[in-house]
């Protein structure tokens, strides 16, 4: 067969898999795991010097990450932009792959050593998201794939190395 043949027959393939899947619209919206009451600027009612750190727990609730020393705490979120999921049922076994918009926001506050707010660190970022994966009866593993890492860790594990701040409480 000639290239401009194989080529032909390649592209063709490629097109038949695309529309034998089937695509399914991602919502937008909260993530299951994430809180929608992480702020895009600073709130009025934490006050630097005043605010303690009961108000602010009272205020958003148990954070999603404690220092050790409870020198700070973090609030994060993740909110779905939208995509796209391609689902591939292929004889005993089904494939995905997809793409999903992400708005990804954290709130950082930090405390004295009588609990009272030092700094407000805020964060926000966007970016895609992409994942993939296979599963089905005959495979003994259940799952096989990955997706790609979030660009904000809405769970502050990494605040320590980035800001210089205490580890995290586990």
């Amino acid at each position: 067969m000639r290239a401009y043949q194989l080529r032909t027959i390649g592209i063709a393939a490629s097109a038949a898999l695309l529309l034998a899947a089937c695509p399914l619209p991602l919502p937008r919206g909260y993530w299951s795991d994430a809180r929608a009451n992480v702020p895009e600027t600073a709130p009025d009612s934490i006050k630097k010097g005043e605010t303690t750190r009961e108000d602010v727990l009272m205020q958003f609730g148990e954070p999603d990450t404690v220092a050790v020393d409870e020198t700070w705490i973090e609030y994060g979120s993740s909110y779905s932009l939208g995509g796209v999921v391609f689902v591939l049922p292929s004889g005993e076994n089904i494939g995905a792959a997809g793409a999903v918009r992400v708005r990804y926001r954290r709130m950082i506050i930090e405390f004295d050593p009588q609990g009272v707010t030092t700094e407000v660190i805020l964060e926000s970022s966007k970016c895609f998201q992409y994942f993939a994966g296979m599963t089905g009866t005959t495979r003994t593993d259940h799952d096989a794939g990955g997706e790609t890492k979030p660009c904000l860790d809405q769970f502050g594990m990494d605040v320590p190395e980035k800001f210089h701040l205490p580890d995290v409480r586990k």
